[in-house]
C-alpha cells in the first residue's frame, strides 16, 4: 500500500533532451519518478538504464556539486573508481588478441624485479584476484616500478596462486605496468586509443585531466574527507597507488557507448568476449562479476568506491540491456538503487519508493534516541534537510540498519533503500514512542 501511494503523489520528470535526458514509455516514466524521489530523500547522481538495445531512462538528481544551486544531468561527469577494473582486462585482452603477450604469462616475463617467490602468479591471476597476494599488501605508489614491487609483493602469496580469491586493487597497478610495457605507450594512452576511442566515449577522461570541452563536472561530497572535484586525484597523483584500478571519469551515456561497442565487435571478437565473461572463483570474470541475480537474470557488473564517488555499472546481456548509476556522493546507494531500477527496467516486482521527506518540524519534533525492552536502539537524526534513522539490532557491536524517514500524509516511513517499513507514533514531547517492527520504543 506504501508504495502505491508514494508512486501517486509523485509527479513525472518532464521529458526532454537538454542534458541528455531521456524517458521512454511506462518502464522510462516509472524510473524517472523513482530517481526524483530518490533526489528528494538525499541521492545525488545520474542513471541510464536500457533494454533491448535502446536507452528508455537517462536522468539525474541532486546537485552538481553539493551546496550550489547547479543541478546534475546524465551528461555530467563522475568518476568510477573501481569500474575502471572493466576496462584495464578488456585492454589486456587486446593485447593477446595482437600477440603482444599471453593472459597465462607469468608477470615476471613483463615487470622486474619480481621475486622468486612470486613466480607463479600469472597475469591472468592477477586479473581475477587469485594471486595469493594478501590484500594487507597494499602500500606502496608513485611512479618507480621497482620499490612499487618490492612494497606490494613482500612476502609472496599466502596461498597458492590460483586457488583462492581475495580482492587486491595493487594486482591491477601491477597491469596497467604490464600494458604499458607491452603496447609501448602508457597504460592512458593505450586506453584512449582501443578503447575509449572506438568506441565513441568522447567525454571520457582520467583524473588529472582538463575539463573536456563542455563538460559538466560533478564534486563528489564524502564522510571521508573534504569534497573534490571527479578530476581531482584522490590519491595525490595518478601513479601506481591508484593507476589501473580506478581512476576513469566518464558519463552514463559513454558508458553505454561502451556497452555497445562492447556488444558489437568494435572491441572485441565473440572469442575473446566469451573468455572476458567467464565466471572464476567467486564470479569474478576477467575485470567483471558475472552472475545471476535473485530474478535469474544475468549480470555482468562492477561497482566503484572513492572518496566523494560511487557507482554500479551492469550489463544486463539476457535483455541485451544495462543499468548505469553514478553517484557524486560517497554514502549513496548505488547498488541498491540500481536494483530498483533494473526491476523497474525488466518489470519485475515493483521496489519499495523512496517516502517523501518530512517537514522541518515534523522532523525536529521526532529527533532522538528510543530504545525497546530487548535492548534495540532506534536513533533518528537531523542530516540537512533530511531524516536519518539508524537501527542498532543489537549489542554495540551488533547489526545496524540505516535508513531514511519519510511520511505520506499521516503515515512513517523507515526507508532502507531494499525496504519501506510503517513506522507508528505514541504520545508526544518526552512521553513519545515509536512501534516498528511489532516491537514498541521509547525515549530513555
Amino acid at each position: 500500500m506504501i508504495a502505491h501511494l508514494l508512486l501517486a503523489v509523485i509527479p513525472l520528470l518532464p521529458q526532454g533532451k537538454g542534458g541528455g535526458v531521456v524517458t521512454k514509455g511506462e518502464a522510462g516514466a516509472s524510473i524517472a519518478r523513482y530517481v526524483e524521489a530518490a533526489g528528494r530523500q538525499g541521492f545525488s547522481g545520474a542513471v541510464l538504464a536500457a533494454r533491448k538495445g535502446e536507452v528508455v531512462a537517462a536522468v539525474a538528481a541532486g546537485p552538481l556539486e553539493h551546496g550550489k544551486p547547479a543541478r546534475l544531468t546524465p551528461d555530467a561527469l563522475f568518476e568510477i573508481a573501481s569500474a575502471t577494473k572493466p576496462f584495464t582486462a578488456l585492454a589486456l585482452v587486446q593485447l593477446e588478441a595482437r600477440r603482444k603477450l599471453k593472459l597465462a604469462d607469468p608477470l615476471a616475463e613483463h615487470l622486474s624485479p619480481v621475486p622468486e617467490d612470486c613466480a607463479k602468479i600469472t597475469l591472468q591471476h592477477l586479473v581475477q584476484h587469485t594471486s595469493g597476494i594478501p590484500a594487507s599488501n597494499g602500500e606502496g605508489g608513485g611512479e618507480e616500478l621497482e620499490p612499487f614491487l618490492r612494497s606490494v609483493l613482500r612476502g609472496g602469496p599466502t596461498r597458492e596462486p590460483g586457488s583462492h580469491y581475495e580482492y587486491w586493487n595493487q594486482g591491477y597497478a601491477l597491469l596497467s605496468e604490464v600494458i604499458a610495457e607491452a603496447s609501448g605507450k602508457s597504460y592512458v594512452e593505450q586506453l584512449r586509443s582501443s578503447v575509449f576511442e572506438p568506441a565513441g566515449m568522447k567525454f571520457t577522461c582520467f583524473t588529472g585531466d582538463k575539463a573536456p570541452a563542455r563538460a559538466a563536472v560533478s564534486v563528489g561530497r564524502s564522510f571521508r574527507g573534504p569534497a573534490r572535484s571527479a578530476l581531482e586525484h584522490p590519491y595525490g597523483a595518478y601513479g601506481l597507488q591508484y593507476r589501473g584500478m580506478g581512476g576513469i571519469v566518464t558519463n552514463v551515456w559513454d558508458l553505454w557507448r561502451f556497452d555497445r561497442a562492447l556488444a558489437g565487435k568494435t572491441l572485441v571478437d565473440e572469442a575473446a568476449k566469451r573468455r572476458i565473461f567467464e565466471p572464476g572463483l567467486e564470479s569474478y570474470a576477467l575485470g567483471w562479476r558475472v552472475f545471476r541475480g535473485p530474478n535469474g537474470r544475468l549480470r555482468q557488473s562492477h561497482g566503484g568506491d572513492v572518496r566523494g564517488f560511487t557507482c554500479e555499472l551492469r550489463r544486463l546481456p539476457d535483455d541485451d540491456g544495462a543499468v548505469i548509476v553514478l553517484c557524486n556522493d560517497d554514502a549513496a546507494p548505488s547498488r541498491p538503487l540500481a536494483d530498483a531500477v533494473e526491476a523497474l527496467l525488466c518489470g519485475d516486482k515493483a521496489p519499495p519508493m523512496p517516502p517523501p521527506p518530512l517537514e522541518l518540524a515534523r522532523r525536529d519534533a521526532l529527533v532522538g534516541e528510543y530504545v525497546a525492552r530487548s535492548g534495540r536502539r532506534i536513533v533518528i537524526e537531523a542530516q540537512g534537510e533530511l531524516a536519518a534513522v539508524r537501527i542498532e539490532w543489537g549489542p554495540p557491536s551488533g547489526p545496524v540498519t540505516r535508513g531514511v524517514l519519510g511520511g505520506v500524509g499521516k503515515e512513517l516511513v523507515v526507508f532502507t533503500w531494499t525496504e519501506a517499513t510503517e513506522l507508528k507514533l505514541k504520545g508526544e514531547g518526552a512521553a513519545m514512542s515509536l512501534r516498528f517492527a511489532d516491537e514498541e520504543y521509547t525515549r530513555p
